[in-house]
C-alpha cells in the first residue's frame, strides 16, 4: 500500500533537535580538551570516549568543524582510546562499514597510526593542528582516561570504571560485557586477574556468579575524583543514532507509515531505553504518534544537552 507524502513539521523540529545534539557533543568534547563554542555543562559527568567518537564520526555532517576538532583530538590522544570497544560498538550499532566512520578512521590512521577499522577507505583532507589539550586527568569527567592511564587501555580498566561507578552493585560476567563493550571472554580473563589481586570478589547468586569490588576505598583512592553522574553513553548514543535515522526516514513517509514507524521504534528500543535510563515515549495509537515522537526526541536530547 502506498501513502502519499505529507507535510511534516519535521524541518523545524529537525533543526531544533540538531541544535541540542550539537550543544551536547560540543560540551562533552570540551571536557576532553577540545576548544569549544558552547557553555560547558558536563563538568560532573563521566565522559565515555568511544561512543562519543563513533557518534561524532557517523554524524559529522551536523558540524564539520566539530568532526575535524574531534579527529585532531583522536590523533593526539588516540592511544587512550580502545580499538576493541570501537569495533564492538560498531557491531552493536550495525555501522561497522559505514562510510562516514570509515573515512573518519582512515583520517585518524593516516596521521595517528592507530589501526582503527577503516575498511580501506580514503581519508578526509585534513591537516592536524594538535589544538586539543588534556590538562588534568584528575578532573571527574576524565575518570575513564585516568583509569586507562593507570591500568592500560583494556577490559581491566573498563571493569574498574564500572565497579567505581556502582560500588554497591554486583554483576554477572555477561552484564559486565554489556557495561564495558568488551567480549565476555576478555571480561572473564580480566576478572580473574582482578580477583587474584584481591580487587574483585565473586558471589554466588542462584545459578549465577556475580562480581563486586572488594577494595573500594583503595581503588577509589587511586582513581581520585569521581564525577557525580555515570550515564551509559553507549546506549544513549545508540538511541540517538537510530532516532536520527528514523526521523530522516519519517519525513519521506506517509502520515500513517510514519506513525507506525514511531511506535515500532519505541517497542524495538525498549531494552536500550531502559539500559540508558531514558524515559520511554508514550505515544498515542493514532497518526499523532509521529509528532509525539518528535516532541519526545527534542525533550530527551535537550535534557542531556543541558545536563538537567
Amino acid at each position: 500500500m502506498h501513502f502519499a507524502t505529507w507535510e511534516s513539521p519535521m524541518p523545524r523540529s529537525k533543526s531544533v533537535l540538531h541544535g541540542h545534539l550539537l550543544d551536547l557533543l560540543w560540551s562533552l568534547w570540551e571536557e576532553l580538551g577540545v576548544s569549544g563554542v558552547v557553555p560547558r555543562r558536563h563538568g560532573d559527568v563521566f565522559i565515555d570516549p568511544e561512543p562519543l567518537i563513533l557518534f561524532t564520526a557517523l554524524h559529522g555532517d551536523l558540524d564539520p568543524r566539530l568532526r575535524d576538532e574531534s579527529i585532531d583530538w583522536a590523533i593526539t590522544y588516540g592511544n587512550y582510546v580502545s580499538k576493541a570497544r570501537i569495533k564492538s560498538l560498531g557491531r552493536d550499532w550495525s555501522v561497522e562499514a559505514d562510510q562516514s566512520f570509515a573515512q573518519y578512521a582512515a583520517t585518524v590512521n593516516r596521521h595517528g597510526h592507530l589501526g582503527w577499522p577503516d575498511h580501506g577507505r580514503q581519508p578526509l583532507t585534513f591537516r592536524p593542528r594538535a589544538r586539543a589539550v588534556l590538562k588534568d586527568l584528575t578532573a571527574g569527567p576524565l575518570v575513564s582516561l585516568r583509569i586507562r592511564a593507570i591500568f592500560g587501555v583494556s577490559a581491566r580498566a573498563e571493569l574498574i570504571r564500572v565497579f567505581v561507578s556502582r560500588p554497591d552493585a554486583a554483576f554477572t560476567a555477561t552484564e559486565l560485557a554489556q557495561e564495558t563493550n568488551y567480549v565476555r571472554r576478555q571480561v572473564i580473563r580480566a576478572l580473574e586477574s582482578l580477583q587474584f589481586a584481591g580487587v574483585v570478589r565473586s558471589l554466588r547468586a542462584g545459578a549465577n556468579t556475580r562480581y563486586a569490588i572488594a577494595r573500594t576505598h583503595d581503588v577509589e583512592r587511586i582513581v581520585a575524583t569521581k564525577p557525580t553522574h555515570f550515564p551509559r553513553w553507549g546506549s544513549v548514543f545508540r538511541v540517538f543514532h537510530d532516532l536520527l535515522g528514523l526521523l530522516d526516514q519519517g519525513t519521506r513517509s506517509g502520515k500513517v507509515e510514519a506513525a507506525v514507524a514511531a511506535r515500532r521504534f519505541v517497542k524495538e528500543h525498549a531494552a536500550e531505553l531502559e539500559r540508558s535510563g531514558i524515559d520511554s515515549a508514550e505515544l498515542p495509537t493514532s497518526a499523532a504518534a509521529w509528532p509525539a515522537l518528535q516532541r519526545w526526541a527534542i525533550q530527551t536530547v535537550r535534557s542531556y544537552a543541558r545536563n538537567a
